[in-house]
């Protein structure tokens, strides 16, 4: 299915040596293009996912509230393990493959494999986690589907976005979020009360099918060395650089009494859209970056200028909601708001610092510089992971913040300073094209 007016990278049809010569998805007018459609594609599921959630606490409270914003938390870290890894890599080296005119379709049926059979394993588990926070049978059983489902978002977003197709991800961000709000307000209506996850793993699946990256082919198969490792390294990266955001939530489910949850998640689904911000930029750097030559490194002034102008704007995005928590709050959550000012401020500032250290991470992971960026961010998340187990005992709401605030600075500044120091020269590509006769 195709989006009248998409447009991607123009291919320079090269062969499998020689310089990659400059393409449109790395031109300045073109990146811009293409993030503004991925970024506005992600802040209308940031928009959607903030209204589903609206509508949860006020016809459910506090206690549901919490039960969700945790299992949806859990499911994009479940993500973290594989699926959004798989995703990454098939961008990276789809862009690879439409810069040169690679055949890419086995790459993209190997990585299509792994994220199967890794949705299987996390769907499963899903079920008895959810099953000890709720003791809901119908809410623990559809956990499985929300953790597959946003799976399949992840993968199919980040690799569609490898073929410069920002449009048709928009597009279909839009609408699979409308969707997934109105299918929430039938079983809100119908007082089926235990289905509420069902319409957002609908609007998830319904995104992969419209967004699902398919192989093309060419005179010359792209070659699959590289390409687990690539995404393997990936994994321990977004676990570290994403993975403690949503742990941040998680702890409160753990750690606090279910009313005080409710707060909190309350707080959290005003804070994550805006981080989704980041996530978008990130996932269009990715691509657009791959076919540079260069080693991802900050003493680019093309690459520092994108980060320090991206670091300002988030300054006052972030910082008009911080002023304004005391209106925001209660006016989208009268019983929680008041007592989720103070955690919304907490949280806001980790939220940035995650935010803004997307960026050089996505610079890092367009070169080929994966492990180093997991050996950063890992740095943060275990930082991260020790201040909220000893956070805890003392303030079982707000553990899961501090740490989620320390931990991202820890990573943030171990991001830069791998960034400003010098790497692989090059770009990292594939190499070793085999021809097809």
């Amino acid at each position: 299915m195709s989006v009248p007016g998409e447009t991607g990278p123009t291919a320079a049809l090269t062969g499998a040596t020689g310089p990659v010569r400059p393409v449109a998805g790395t031109t300045t007018g073109t990146l811009a293009r293409s993030a503004a459609w991925s970024t506005g594609g992600i802040v209308a599921q940031g928009i959607a996912r903030l209204a589903y959630t609206v509508l949860i606490g006020r016809a459910l409270g506090s206690a549901d509230l919490g039960h969700v914003s945790a299992i949806l938390s859990l499911s994009i870290f479940a993500a973290l393990v594989w699926p959004t890894a798989a995703g990454n890599a098939a961008s990276r080296f789809i862009a690879f493959a439409v810069a040169r005119g690679h055949d890419d379709r086995a790459v993209v049926r190997l990585l299509t494999r792994t994220w199967a059979a890794s949705v299987v394993v996390l769907g499963a588990v899903a079920v008895p986690v959810a099953w000890g926070w709720t003791h809901d049978g119908v809410l623990a059983a559809t956990a499985a589907w929300a953790v597959a489902g946003y799976g399949a978002y992840a993968f199919a977003r980040t690799g569609t976005l490898g073929r410069g197709r920002a449009r048709r991800v928009g597009i279909a961000d839009v609408g699979t979020g409308v969707l997934s709000v109105a299918g929430l307000v039938v079983v809100l209506a119908l007082g089926a009360d235990g289905f509420v996850l069902v319409p957002i793993s609908l609007g998830y699946t319904v995104f992969a099918v419209l967004c699902w990256p398919t192989g093309v082919s060419g005179p010359t198969e792209l070659p699959r060395t590289g390409v687990l490792s690539f995404a393997a390294w990936n994994v321990l990266a977004g676990l570290a650089t994403n993975g403690l955001l949503q742990l941040a939530m998680i702890s409160a489910e753990v750690f606090a009494a279910p009313a005080q949850v409710g707060v909190y998640a309350a707080a959290f689904t005003i804070a994550t859209p805006a981080s989704m911000v980041g996530q978008a930029v990130s996932q269009i750097i990715v691509p657009a970056f791959a076919h540079d030559a260069g080693n991802g490194s900050l003493r680019d002034r093309r690459r520092l200028g994108v980060f320090l102008v991206f670091a300002a704007g988030c300054l006052v995005l972030f910082g008009a909601v911080a002023a304004l928590a005391g209106i925001v709050m209660p006016l989208f959550y009268p019983e929680q708001g008041a007592a989720a000012v103070p955690v919304l401020r907490g949280l806001l500032l980790g939220v940035y610092v995650f935010t803004i250290a997307l960026v050089p991470a996505a610079f890092l992971l367009a070169a080929g510089r994966s492990g180093e960026v997991a050996v950063a961010s890992l740095t943060g998340l275990v930082v991260g992971v020790v201040v909220i187990l000893l956070a805890a005992p003392a303030s079982p709401l707000t553990a899961g913040t501090t740490g989620f605030v320390v931990g991202s600075v820890v990573s943030l500044v171990a991001l830069v300073v791998v960034g400003l120091r010098a790497g692989p020269a090059g770009p990292a590509e594939p190499a070793g094209a085999v021809r097809r006769d």
